[in-house]
């Protein structure tokens, strides 16, 4: 019988400690569920920084080769966006 509440002692104090631990885990950041989108010809450096993958060597250079026809004069235009860099902001920019 000893042993028996022994056991559960420690039972109890094992699950006390991992609901402390679950309770005290950072939660996730937040995941935006829409995009607002941004005007590669008019946005400000700071908007253009909101843009997946764009800093702000990227958009100094966006300010500077403006104005932008469609993805194809950016593509030209712009040696920090390839196709691939392109593919991860097209759907949240607008021209």
């Amino acid at each position: 019988m000893k042993y028996v509440l022994t056991f559960l002692s420690l039972l109890t104090l094992t699950a006390g400690a991992v609901s402390a631990q679950t309770r005290t885990t950072t939660p996730a950041k937040p995941v935006a569920t829409s995009h607002a989108t941004v005007n590669i010809n008019t946005a400000t450096a700071q908007q253009l920084m909101t843009l997946p993958g764009i800093g702000p060597k990227t958009s100094a250079q966006i300010i500077k080769y403006r104005p932008f026809k469609n993805k194809a004069d950016v593509l030209a235009k712009l040696s920090r966006i390839g196709p691939m860099e392109w593919a991860k902001i097209e759907s949240q920019v607008r021209f």
